[in-house]
């Protein structure tokens, strides 16, 4: 997992970037470095509009590579919370680090997690391998419907693979499902020993859990077999 550390560096706070980004290598994770090209000592960008051109756009492409950005919330930072709106709204995962008090409500707003300590820390990025992502609601008042067509799992009766096709229909409140990463999501049923029924009800906790919609309703229809089609459906309207 590639993982993206920004917080406050221009009003002197790179060593806190720096210790994270230790521990987040001891701990296995792969590290994109910004400090490549450092700029902390530079005291005033106004007369240095090439240079914050090539700044930003190093910092963006490493907001684009990162599996997951890491926000440290405790001194404030124009670029680190530019980077988190950015990397938030397309779909990867924010992890707000807070080991103190936060007074601003901004970085939760856009914040897939919150970790208040180093240990809280390294097990929500463990699990965050296999989580579906989502993106801030910022849009208009609309409902949503997304179709997978190639989900398998097998049956615990005959231990033949199932095929099916999953719908998603809802209408969110303030998250929005980045739906790019339901595949992986799907992909991880394959091989499970899984009635149609715990299929349908596993989906649809899940995103429950997830998104908190106004309603959400799952539709799983599994391939015909001993000429029984099985359609399963969990809603909540």
């Amino acid at each position: 997992m590639k993982v993206f550390v920004c917080g406050s560096i221009g009003y002197g706070h790179k060593e806190e970037i720096r210790k994270l980004q230790d521990l987040l290598r001891k701990e296995g994770f792969e590290v994109l470095d910004q400090f490549e090209f450092d700029y902390s000592d530079v005291e005033d960008f106004r007369d240095k509009r090439e240079l914050s051109s090539e700044i930003v756009k190093r910092d963006l492409e490493l907001c684009d590579r990162a599996d997951v950005l890491i926000l440290i919330a405790k001194h404030p930072s124009f670029g680190a919370m530019a980077e988190a709106v950015i990397a938030s709204m397309k779909g990867k995962p924010v992890v707000v680090f807070c080991p103190e008090k936060l007074r601003s409500p901004w970085p939760l707003y856009f914040a897939t997690a919150i970790a208040e300590d180093e240990r809280e820390l390294i097990s929500l990025l463990r699990e965050l391998k296999h989580e579906i992502r989502t993106i801030p609601n910022v849009y208009c008042d609309h409902e949503s419907e997304f179709v997978y067509t190639k989900f398998k799992c097998v049956c615990p009766v005959t231990g033949l693979e199932d095929r099916g096709v999953v719908k998603i229909r809802y209408k969110p409140r303030d998250r929005l499902l980045e739906y790019e990463s339901l595949d992986r999501y799907f992909r991880s049923f394959e091989g499970k020993r899984m009635h149609h029924e715990a299929v349908a009800c596993k989906v649809y906790r899940d995103l429950l859990n997830l998104l908190n919609p106004e309603w959400l309703e799952v539709t799983v229809e599994f391939e015909e077999r001993s000429n029984v089609r099985a359609v399963v459906r969990v809603q909540s309207k």
